[in-house]
């Protein structure tokens, strides 16, 4: 979020310039500080600007700020917004009668409890959108590694066998860039294992099926914007982890689309999204999803005409938390039936250590552990 500021900053600047070239008259300079309503803590970085123009400013990281007003725009309505904060706007003249002003912003708090369905749908909904838009900002951009250690557990009926790997992956825009194309692109991995035998059949990792959980880089499934209006939202609790305050949010889509679950043949989808109060954050998201079938190699992909060679009756759950900017896990609960046999495998992708000096450098993928 400081960046987009300090970028709206030097926009509002170069508008600033631009008058100045032109000759027009400073009426008015406007200094002050803005400042949360309820603490008096500066608030920093606010976007400041007047009502229908690109003309503006940003408050500092102490939350000061200083506006050269032109003699034309003097009948303006000058706007104070800043993420987690409800916005004010009034008269520019208002504000001409004092050397120094503080602009007091009421901390934002969404009372869903107190409104409709239909108006606690639309709140939850800029939630959302807010937090999408802001992952470019609130997350890491690359490029970078991310060390991980894999490991899947399966059993079934009395037998049941483990596979470890440790991955390596180079990511060369990071969430600077969320899309699933970009993510496709620019997500590149390594996997290595402690020389076991395998085969490709049996080990094979499906690391792009457990990284496609990842929404917040690609910002897809409930962080798509113009799927929103798909889910049915609503606030299942408001808790205050490590000193923050979070929204979790439910949500379910009755009738699951490929696009909103990212499983081509999903009869149940639904599950929670926890955002920070703060700056709009993705701590967690999980689910839950159900389909009567999935393709063995990943279930965004569908089963071909005549072929019999599919997981049936699939269930799961996943969690993807993230921490530091970037992802620290994702763990994986699956249950399916193959060949007569019932399947349980428990998956964990865990980030063991980040970082962008000194980077490994990866332009494929290694689908499998093993030279």
């Amino acid at each position: 979020m400081k960046t987009v500021s300090i970028l709206l900053a030097l926009i509002f600047s170069t508008s600033i310039l631009t008058f100045a070239q032109n000759g027009s008259r400073v009426a008015h300079t406007i200094k002050g500080k803005v400042v949360n309503a309820e603490t008096n803590g500066a608030i920093s970085y606010t976007n400041i600007g007047l009502d229908g123009t690109f003309y503006g400013t940003a408050s500092n990281e102490e939350g000061d700020f200083e506006l050269k007003i032109p003699e034309e725009m003097v009948d303006k309505n000058i706007f104070f917004s800043a993420v987690g904060f409800k916005g004010r706007q009034f008269p520019v003249k208002q504000l001409f009668g004092n050397d120094f002003n503080t602009i007091k912003l009421q901390p934002q708090s969404y009372d869903v409890g107190n409104v409709d369905i239909e108006a606690q749908n639309l709140v939850l909904i800029r939630i959302l959108r807010m937090a999408s838009e802001n992952i470019r900002y609130n997350n890491g951009a690359g490029p970078f590694n991310l060390h991980c250690s894999y490991t899947r557990e399966t059993t079934t009926g009395d037998t049941s066998f483990t596979t470890k790997a440790d991955v390596l992956i180079y990511d060369q825009t990071g969430y600077s860039q969320p899309s699933v194309l970009d993510a496709y692109q620019s997500r590149k991995y390594r996997v290595r294992n402690s020389g076991e035998k395998y085969s490709f059949a049996s080990n094979m990792l499906k690391l792009d099926e457990l990284l496609a959980l990842d929404w917040l880089r690609s910002a897809s499934e409930i962080l798509n914007p113009a799927l929103l209006r798909d889910y049915q939202l609503s606030l299942k609790d408001q808790p205050n982890i490590g000193g923050k305050e979070y929204w979790v949010i439910g949500f379910k889509q009755v009738l699951p689309s490929l696009e909103g679950s990212g499983d081509y043949y999903a009869t149940f989808f639904q599950g929670t999204i926890t955002i920070s109060k703060e700056n709009y954050t993705v701590k967690n998201i999980s689910a839950k999803v159900k389909s009567p079938k999935n393709n063995r190699q990943d279930r965004s992909l569908a089963v071909a005409s005549g072929n019999s060679n599919y997981l049936k009756d699939v269930s799961y759950e996943f969690s993807v938390d993230y921490k530091d900017l970037l992802l620290n896990k994702i763990t994986l609960s699956k249950q399916y039936t193959s060949e007569a046999e019932t399947y349980n495998e428990q998956t964990v992708l865990q980030v063991n250590r980040a970082h962008a000096n000194n980077l490994t450098v990866l332009n494929s993928r290694n689908y499998f552990p093993g030279d």
